[in-house]
């Protein structure tokens, strides 16, 4: 008899030791750096605001212009970034997004970057969480700043303020 509980006792032992490495491992192949790195990613794809998505260009006039939508962006190479060649915003603070285009039907948004006239922010450049691809067409897209100057619930203005191709 004692020899049945010892084999019990040894089993029970052993299933403990084995579930506490399995689970060791599942933590450890769970939250590792690459989990750290998905983590950034699905931070970029929310399009989180930060610091980085309001820098202006040096060469980015001084003050924003506020008046009538008129958004010029010209054709340029694929990649993580655009150019906007000039701005003419309709709204003092907002956001400008580079979005898909395809059909006549906007997609999925890019990259947005705020733009404010208190602040001093006239962005020439949108940064992306994803390269634009050579042959394909994007619509660029104002968003009006819903008090909180984080991007996310703020108010899409009706249309579309241009498009370009990407060479």
């Amino acid at each position: 008899m004692a020899d049945v509980e010892t084999q019990d006792s040894q089993k029970t032992l052993v299933a403990f030791v084995v579930g506490l490495l399995i689970g060791g491992m599942l933590v450890w192949a769970f939250s590792g750096p690459a989990d750290e790195k998905k983590k950034d990613a699905m931070k970029t794809d929310e399009i989180t605001a930060s610091t980085t998505t309001e820098t202006t260009d040096s060469s980015a006039p001084a003050t924003m212009e506020v008046g009538e939508a008129n958004i010029k962006v010209a054709d340029q190479d694929a990649g993580m970034s655009v150019k906007i060649d000039s701005a003419t915003y309709p709204v003092e603070e907002g956001w400008i997004a580079v979005r898909d285009y395809q059909d006549d039907k906007e997609g999925y948004v890019l990259g947005a970057v705020r733009f404010s006239k208190a602040d001093g922010l006239n962005p020439m450049d949108i940064v992306l969480t994803r390269p634009t691809v050579a042959g394909q067409k994007y619509a660029i897209s104002l968003y009006e700043e819903g008090g909180d100057n984080d991007w996310g619930g703020d108010k899409k203005l009706d249309g579309i303020f241009g498009t370009f191709m990407a060479k």
